[in-house]
């Protein structure tokens, strides 16, 4: 065996003029998303299942992470639940019944978080 044997050299190959950058989105075919309207999910409030294409998903809960068509609170006025899009509309995040302090009448409500500020 010999001590002093040439190496193989390995250089690293040069990415920056082959990375093109991330790639545009795809439009994903129609049969795709019909593969999601049969997946069944659980109401959070009454524990009945229902599919996504029955379009009964109401909302998703911002603090207990569930689905519901029912026992929802509506949207927090809170300045903690409140988000600007990039195309500069509003939107507030939603909650069900148990995961909030205070009800109004107009489908509004402050979350135990918002509530504590």
């Amino acid at each position: 065996m010999r001590c002093f044997q040439k190496k193989n050299k390995v250089f690293p190959e040069d990415t920056s003029e082959k990375y093109k950058g991330p790639e545009p989105e795809e439009r994903l075919p129609a049969s795709f998303f019909d593969k999601f309207g049969r997946e069944v999910i659980y109401c959070g409030g009454c524990k009945t299942p229902f599919n996504l294409k029955s379009k009964e998903l109401k909302i998703h809960c911002n603090i207990c992470n569930q689905f519901f068509h029912c026992n929802i609170a509506g949207e927090c006025m809170g300045k903690e639940c409140k988000f600007t899009k990039e195309d500069g509309t509003i939107h507030r995040a939603r909650y069900c019944i148990n995961c909030v302090k205070k009800i109004y009448h107009n489908q509004t409500c402050l979350c135990k978080d918002c509530y504590k500020n």
